[in-house]
Formats: C-alpha cells, structure tokens, sequence
C-alpha cells in the first residue's frame, strides 16, 4: 500500500513539475493535487498528509534545477560562430559523417542586378595582334602585384600568430592582381596558404577554449581541416581587418574567399585554404612554363583571363577551376598541334613540378621525358596560338573518349585509376562525360568532377562562340566581353522548352 501512495506521490511531483515549468501558481497546484488524490486514492489522514508534504518537497527541489538547452552543439568552435547545421550536429555528435542529402535539381544562372557592374576592356592598339599584346602586358605579374602578395601574407601572419604561432603562411599571384576585372571577386588572382600539422592545430583550438569539440576532430581530419579555417578567418576578421566573402567547404580543397583590408568596391580578393597544394602546383607549372616557353606563359594567363572575364571559370557554379584551366592550355602546347610536335614536354620535362608530383606519388613514364620542338623562327604568336587552342578544344577533342595528361603529354583515353564524371542532362535523353582533366599531381583526381549539365553545356557554347569569333576575325574587346547570365523569364522558358522536347 506504502509504495502505491509513494508511486501516486512521484507521479504528483511530475505533475508539479511540469506546471511549474508553466508558470502555475504553487497555490494551484498543491489544490489540484489535494482534488486528484481525494478523488481516486481512498487515503487516511496521516499518509495523505505524507504523500502530500513529499510532493511539495519534490517540487519544491527542482524550482531551482538550471533549465535545459534546447540543443547542444558538439564542436565549440561551430557552435559559437553558427556554422553548423542541424544535420552537421547530429552528425558530429556520433561521430559519423552527415548523410548526403539527396542531389538538388541543376538550376540555371539567371541575371542579378550589380551595383558595380564590369564593362569590357578597350586597347589602343589595332587589330588582333596588337590587342592581344596590349591585354597580355595587363595582365603579366609585376612588381606591385608581388608586393601586394607579401604585404598580404604579413598581414595574415600576424593575425593568425597568436593562434597558431608554428605555422608557415605562403602567398601565390597567378598574373596581375592589381587590375580589376569581370569576376574578380569571385576568381581570385591570390591564393594564401597556412602550412600546419594537425597536432599543432588541435593544440590552438584548446588554447582558444575548445577541448570537448578537439575530441570529435580529432577523429575526422576533414572536420579538423574545415574546424581550421574557420578558425583562422575569424582571426582574420576580427584582428586582421580582413572581410568574408564566401566559403566552399564541399570542394576537395575547402577554402573562404576574403576581401583585402582596407578595400572597398574595388577589393582586392584572396582565397585563403589550411595546407592545400594546389595553389603551389599551379605557381610551379606557370613559373616553369615561363622558362622553357615564354609563349606558354602568356598562353595560359590570356587562357584564364578569358574564362574568367566569360564566367566559365567559377567552381561554385560547376565550371572548371583556374588550374583546371591551365592544365587545358599545357595539354594544347604538349600535344595540340597539327603536326604532332609539341612546344611543351610532358610532365617529367618539367624539374621542379616532376619533383613535386614525385613527392606526391605521381607516376612518371619512362619515355616521357622527350624534348618539345623548337620554333626558332616564332611563327606562331601567343595570339595565333590562342586560337588554335579554342579550336582545339572546340572541334577535335573528343571529351567521352579522351582526357587531358599534362603527366603524359600526348592523346590518350583516360587511365583507368582516373574517375569520370557522367553528366545526365536534365532532359534525360543522352548522357555525356565531362572533361576528364588529371591533375598531374593527384593522378585518382579529376579537376573536371565539379561540371555539370549546365555548365557543360555553357563551356561548350562558349567555345563555339570564341571559335566562330576567331575564324571572323572579330576584336578581342567583343571576345572579353563579361558574360553576363540571361534574364530569369527567359532561362525559365529554355528550361520548359528542353523539358518540352525532351517529353
């Protein structure tokens, strides 16, 4: 009988509780308590009075119980700067990887108003020769864009000193940072890279007051890496001057995009990533196609300058990376002329960037190492070389059947160890591969996994439309035009349309 009154005891407490958690009156809870039990327990005075007094008592205790959060994020650092999702904290919270969310329908730029909005280049000189020349003396590195570099690199290394004082800070400029351009924002011509293990990362995360979130990356070296940068832009937001702009943590290379100090419509931007390699790769490669081939040099940055300013050169929208793009103007030089002779070697031509893809694993051929041709008597200009190479890529590669090798250097399909990405329009009638681009220092990575339908489909309008501008002979200020996506109604209506003659 005891434990019944004991049970009916706790049960009233519960029910205190939970209307002390409503703001009730205790007045009104011990009168409904008092009815509850006169009504259904025939009780005798004295263990009424107990069961009475021990609920009171039971509530009474836990009025002063600290309320509970909500929910509880698992890593400090995410939770203080709002970075995680609710899937993210579930996911962290056991351990595992966030399941992947189903694939979202390809949706089509569309134009958006620009408060600032980028018109196209003008030269002086006349014809297409001169006008190349001009844009290419644009957009060669300088003096102040190297020193632009440093000044940046001090900047960071003072921001970042007090939370990672072991780390090394590397500044790279692919061409001229200094001249503004379409798309500059969003395709940034400087690259600053933190070198760091992850030990010493882990050590400032807990020196910045976060032990209980160190434990769960220290499991997941991804989440380390992704638990760095944002660590490091928060250092550099809130010491440095610097402003965000954009993150891409689901790229291979996850990294945030930063305006320079001090900058305001004209900013300079800046990609900043925790030990990524890329950005060393692609300054090797510039800087040893400058010494065997000044041409290639200036073939790859007017190469860069054109998908940028054409919008074709933006990871966020599916399109090929800058580096993708370089190794597309390289692959042309190695093995895109009509004769079979090549200005460019393949990749163990190239001393220090073969050294670097050795350090990372890359497989050399043997036989790969033969010497390009000389073109003693210049015949070709970096100008006539540019249309060859939107040709190129325009009417003779074939993208289900080959892939772009700078390791190689000649036409090849794709080796079996390198993914292909299969693009399945949304029309659903035919599927089509995208560029297989090796990078020839990840030999299992393909730079052209990021296209989709969509962009595929832009890159080969684009190139259609370069190539019948070249064969026109057509300036270049028409050629760098910005691309500018179409409006809304009518993106809108080509969509019905391919949905219409797809059904």
């Amino acid at each position: 009988m005891s434990t019944t009154w004991m049970k009916t005891a706790k049960n009233l407490a519960c029910l205190d509780k939970e209307t002390l958690n409503q703001q009730v009156p205790m007045l009104t809870v011990a009168l409904c308590a008092a009815a509850v039990l006169f009504a259904t327990v025939p009780l005798q005075i004295p263990e009424l009075t107990i069961a009475l007094f021990g609920a009171m008592v039971y509530a009474w205790l836990h009025m002063f119980e600290p309320k509970k959060q909500g929910k509880t994020m698992a890593d400090p650092l995410k939770a203080e700067r709002g970075y995680l999702k609710s899937k993210d904290i579930e996911a962290s919270m056991s351990g595992h990887a966030a399941r992947p969310s189903k694939k979202k329908e390809v949706k089509q730029e569309c134009r958006k108003p620009s408060s600032v909005p980028i018109s196209a280049p003008t030269f002086q000189g006349v014809g297409w020769e001169a006008e190349v020349g001009e844009l290419l003396s644009q957009i060669m590195p300088t003096a102040e864009g190297n020193q632009m570099v440093k000044d940046l690199v001090s900047s960071v290394k003072r921001a970042i000193w007090p939370f990672l004082p072991e780390a090394e800070v590397a500044g790279f400029a692919i061409g001229n940072p200094a001249r503004r351009c379409a798309y500059g924002v969003a395709v940034p011509e400087i690259d600053i890279v933190l070198t760091v293990s992850p030990e010493v990362i882990l050590r400032g995360l807990e020196r910045k007051g976060t032990p209980g979130g160190c434990s769960v990356l220290r499991r997941d070296p991804r989440k380390l890496h992704k638990a760095a940068i944002r660590a490091c832009t928060d250092q550099l937001v809130s010491k440095a001057g610097f402003k965000f702009r954009r993150s891409a943590f689901k790229s291979e290379d996850p990294k945030v995009t930063l305006l320079a100090p001090g900058a305001s419509e004209g900013a300079v931007s800046l990609d900043f990533s925790v030990n990524s390699a890329m950005p060393l790769h692609s300054a090797a490669l510039l800087t040893e196609c400058g010494r065997l081939e000044p041409r290639a040099k200036e073939l790859i940055l007017l190469v860069r300058r054109w998908a940028r300013d054409r919008g074709i050169s933006h990871v966020a929208k599916g399109h090929l990376p800058p580096y993708a793009w370089s190794l597309l103007a390289v692959y042309f030089l190695q093995a895109g002329s009509e004769d079979g002779s090549g200005l460019l070697p393949p990749l163990a031509g190239f001393e220090r960037s073969a050294a670097l893809a050795g350090k990372a694993g890359s497989r050399m051929e043997s036989g790969s190492e033969r010497s390009p041709s000389k073109d003693t008597e210049g015949q070709k200009s970096t100008a006539a070389l540019f249309k060859e190479f939107v040709h190129f890529y325009a009417e003779d590669f074939n993208y289900r059947n080959e892939a772009v090798s700078v390791r190689l250097g000649r036409r090849a399909p794709p080796e079996i160890a390198l993914p292909l990405n299969v693009i399945v329009p949304q029309s659903g009638v035919a599927t089509e591969v995208a560029p297989s681009i090796e990078d020839p220092f990840d030999v299992k990575r393909n730079l052209g996994s990021c296209m989709t339908a969509v962009s595929f489909a832009r890159l080969r309008e684009e190139l259609s439309r370069v190539d019948a501008m070249c064969s026109s002979g057509c300036p270049l200020e028409k050629l760098l035009e910005p691309w500018v996506p179409p409006e809304r109604e009518v993106a809108e209506s080509n969509h019905s349309s391919d949905e219409a003659l797809a059904g």
